[in-house]
């Protein structure tokens, strides 16, 4: 076997060889420090942002929204690499994984511009249906058309990661993601201030800033992606009939919670904006705060998905099934610890991010009654986790869309307006659909027969009655030397 596939059985024998729990904290530990440092550069923002006002932090509360409507088929394409990618390496059929992979680069580069310009048309629209304020509307704009210039680099980072991680490497999602943010860090303060002689930009800085290390930390995943440094050679390919058939059926329902999911947060940013100003910067700095642990269930959620998967392409289901309880366990221990951490010291860290005590106040209060229940929601993302490595999206994907359309807006509006709870109202309706979403998650995990695989294979790389067109993607490509997969 080539050095490039020799890698990737390293990598495979990694994940598959030896304890189950030094598995999971061995791909979990570089995502949770490339999550915090993603956390660190998001919270400068907003520190950067809030001594700028209460109107410039309130201005990518309401953009986010609708960035992440846009984003989120690339979530879809990332599961999808996520469930073949690992399944395939489990079964040691490397030259189909690479072209799997291959075949949603190129899918995502057409989505990528294809949401872009539709982000950016639908924006002015959305904002004004929502009664965003004038005062922040305007700035929301311009942060959204400024962050839509990278999409399609943003799509290859992200498709970059669901790909490395499924072949068991997590480290070079890790230095990609570093990448980008350490950009970001450095270019915040010259274009949001004005520093070095650049025109001071306030919020379209910052936006331009993340746009920028995108742009550069993208193009950097693309050439590890092309010169085989994940294990594999991956290159942009035309997608054949059998890899849309199953993005559609594995990627389809994430993609249709991902939509609702938005759609949700961008009905959830009407709601807050219609308590005013210091609400939508109160809900900027908590969010804020409270992400400095959510790299814990983001770091399980991507272990997890790659133990999964690897494990059902290998013949393994206990060890699949050993991997989703353990993780469950692991991620709301941790949460538990980093939560109680939060609420104790929510003063002092909310006060980082604002100076304004009305805004500090209301940040105090929801962290209070919200960040409590951010271990059930690390439940929910380990399902999610499960999903993507097992390939049966459909039963998580309708939880992600019951916690926000059934408990948390409904919730919301009763109790926010039609009680008379105000923000209060918001935070319980918030926390409440966070512990009854993770819980059904938890019982999904631990019950339901998600352990078959979503392809038909052996532990040594054969295959049992595959449909012809993945038969197909094993024949070299024209230009592809075998070696090289």
């Amino acid at each position: 076997m080539a050095a490039v596939g020799a890698r990737a059985e390293e990598l495979r024998g990694r994940v598959l060889g030896g304890s189950v729990s030094r598995a999971l904290f061995w791909l979990a530990a570089p995502i949770m420090a490339s999550r915090a440092l993603g956390t660190v550069q998001e919270a400068v923002d907003t520190v950067f942002l809030g001594h700028l006002g209460r109107y410039q932090l309130a201005a990518p509360t309401a953009a986010w929204p609708l960035l992440w409507l846009f984003m989120s088929l690339v979530f879809a394409l990332g599961t999808v690499a996520q469930a073949l990618v690992s399944q395939l390496v489990g079964a040691r059929r490397y030259l189909e994984a690479s072209r799997v992979a291959g075949m949603l680069w190129g899918l995502s580069l057409i989505v990528a511009v294809a949401a872009s310009a539709s982000m950016v048309a639908v924006a002015p629209l959305v904002f004004s249906l929502l009664g965003i304020p004038g005062s922040v509307r305007g700035l929301s704009l311009d942060y959204v058309l400024v962050e839509s210039v990278s999409f399609p680099l943003a799509y290859t980072m992200f498709l970059f990661s669901s790909v490395s991680s499924a072949l068991g490497d997590t480290r070079k999602p890790f230095i990609v993601n570093a990448l980008s943010s350490v950009i970001n860090l450095v270019l915040d303060p010259i274009l949001i201030f004005g520093l070095l002689g650049v025109p001071r930009m306030g919020v379209v800085g910052a936006a331009l800033a993340t746009g920028v290390s995108r742009i550069i930390a993208g193009g950097y995943a693309a050439l590890l992606m092309l010169r085989g440094d994940l294990g594999v050679a991956v290159k942009p390919l035309a997608p054949n009939g059998w890899i849309v058939s199953k993005t559609l059926s594995i990627g389809g329902p994430v993609a249709a919670q991902q939509i609702l999911v938005s759609t949700g947060f961008v009905v959830m940013s009407g709601l807050v904006a219609g308590l005013g100003a210091i609400v939508m910067a109160a809900y900027n700095v908590s969010i804020a705060v409270i992400d400095l642990i959510q790299a814990v269930d983001m770091g399980f959620s991507v272990a997890t998905a790659t133990l999964v998967g690897q494990s059902l392409g290998a013949g393994l289901r206990s060890r699949a099934r050993e991997a989703a309880a353990k993780a469950l366990g692991l991620v709301f221990a941790s949460l538990t610890a980093g939560t109680a951490l939060i609420v104790a010291f929510r003063s002092s860290l909310a006060g980082l991010f604002t100076g304004d005590p009305a805004v500090l106040r209301e940040s105090e209060r929801m962290i209070e009654l919200f960040a409590p229940s951010i271990p059930f929601l690390g439940l929910l993302f380990t399902a999610m986790g499960v999903a993507r490595g097992s390939g049966h999206t459909l039963a998580p994907s309708l939880l992600g869309v019951a916690r926000l359309w059934l408990l948390r807006i409904p919730l919301t509006y009763l109790l926010a307006y039609r009680l008379g709870m105000g923000s209060t109202g918001v935070w319980i309706g918030m926390s409440i659909s966070n512990i009854a979403s993770g819980l059904a998650g938890a019982a999904w995990v631990l019950l339901a027969p998600w352990d078959r695989p979503v392809l038909q294979t052996h532990p040594e790389g054969g295959a049992a009655g595959e449909p012809r067109g993945l038969k197909e993607l094993s024949r070299e490509a024209p230009g592809t030397r075998a070696g090289k997969a």
